[in-house]
């Protein structure tokens, strides 16, 4: 629905498929109550009489030029012989790709559910503060090697019962930059849970043999700040290099570090933040409402959207140091969201405690950026965490291996 000063009513849409592609249909005001409850997901129908019109490109995720209107002369009957049905068409990006495409772009993408969290209800940021929307986040990764977060809406969100470690086809994905890449889906995309797609079997043999227990890259490091773009190189230091070079005492700078986590500070491990997709500024509970207020965007939600940040401590054979990590690199590292865990802390201290335990001594390549920070006078390095994965221990032993040959030359 819309209310506009001059004008409000209702509308919907469909995306048409046949043998030659894809067209968008709208109905609005009276021909909703008409229309509507005809129209099923998956199911065939003929229809005549729809006014054919130049696509609005911005409220279509289909590669038409031409849309269609549905009025009162418009019919509509299913078709009872449904052989031969025609399948949804997908041009699918992978998740390391999504660097290429402009905030706000649409792209489809084919994935598995890492993680799903609770329906948040938030009021939108320009909207009526009497109007309230719904979303849902989830972590999802791709054959790839990245993860990202990606948010349904409304309906989607309320009846999204797809478990985690499924595989998902979204069409009409909108490109987001917070945190460096996100995904969110618009009213005009839609999802398919397990879609009968060779692309879909292909991912699902993938993961089931090998992405499943896999480390994957996020943009988070992205987004924000300069340096550290994608395709940079940073040097690969010691534990005691990084302590005995000062590194980040002058000037920002960024490194690598190859390190066993020994000790996760599980006391504090995550802040309220605010529940809107594009902040994440702490907030504060009202007592007297119970309402969760942020300052920045002046506006309440019923319940926070938490996100990780904590310290973690690293060693390798010449040292160690205590590393900051953020929301993905934690999801990443404790296997569930912030939300989750803080859900364990408060009602299942042994579910918790086996997160923590499961964590530490693992070894990760650490990709870290180390600055001076100056608080009530006192200056020290923070070593923050900005991507962290697996190590590739053939690829490591020809470093090694590379560095032995220099010192024997």
């Amino acid at each position: 629905s819309w209310n506009k000063p001059n004008s409000q009513g209702r509308l919907f849409s469909v995306n048409l498929l046949d043998d030659s592609g894809e067209i968008r249909a709208t109905a609005f005001t009276q021909q909703v109550d008409r229309l509507f409850p005809m129209l099923e997901a998956g199911k065939v129908y003929y229809i005549s009489n729809a006014q054919v019109k130049m696509a609005r490109q911005q409220f279509s995720t289909l590669n038409n030029q031409y849309e269609l209107t549905f009025d009162d002369s418009t019919i509509v009957e299913q078709c009872q012989e449904t052989t031969g049905v025609p399948q949804e068409q997908y041009e699918f990006v992978p998740l390391a790709n999504l660097m290429k495409y402009e905030k706000g772009a649409i792209v489809d993408v084919l994935c598995v559910v890492r993680s799903v969290e609770d329906v948040v209800e938030i009021t939108p940021k320009n909207g009526p503060t009497d109007r309230k929307m719904v979303k849902r986040d989830m972590s999802v990764v791709d054959k790839s090697g990245y993860q990202v977060r990606a948010t349904v809406w409304g309906d989607d969100a309320r009846e999204f019962k797809v478990p985690v470690d499924a595989i998902v086809a979204f069409k009409g994905m909108r490109v987001g930059d917070f945190g460096g890449r996100t995904l969110s889906l618009p009213s005009i995309g839609s999802l398919m849970a397990s879609p009968d797609i060779p692309e879909a079997h292909m991912l699902r043999g993938w993961y089931d043999s090998a992405g499943r227990n896999a480390s994957f890259q996020t943009y988070e490091s992205m987004g924000g700040g300069g340096g550290g773009g994608e395709g940079r190189t940073d040097q690969i230091k010691t534990m005691a290099a990084v302590r005995d070079e000062n590194v980040g005492g002058d000037h920002a700078e960024y490194f690598s570090v190859k390190g066993t986590i020994v000790f996760v500070r599980s006391t504090t491990l995550a802040y309220p933040g605010c529940a809107s997709p594009d902040c994440s500024k702490k907030v504060i509970e009202d007592a007297s409402t119970g309402q969760w207020r942020c300052e920045k965007c002046e506006r309440s939600f019923a319940s926070p959207e938490y996100r990780y940040i904590f310290s973690v401590n690293v060693s390798d054979e010449t040292g160690q140091n205590w590393l900051q990590c953020f929301n993905e690199v934690g999801e990443q590292l404790l296997g569930c969201s912030a939300n989750e865990m803080i859900r364990l802390q408060q009602q299942d201290e042994t579910a918790f405690n086996q997160r923590i335990a499961d964590a530490t001594f693992q070894e990760f390549q650490f990709r870290c950026r180390a600055k001076s920070e100056t608080f009530n006078d006192n200056t020290r390095v923070r070593i923050s965490v900005m991507t962290m994965t697996k190590v590739d221990y053939v690829a490591e032993a020809h470093r090694l291996n590379k560095l032995i040959e220099a010192f024997s030359m």
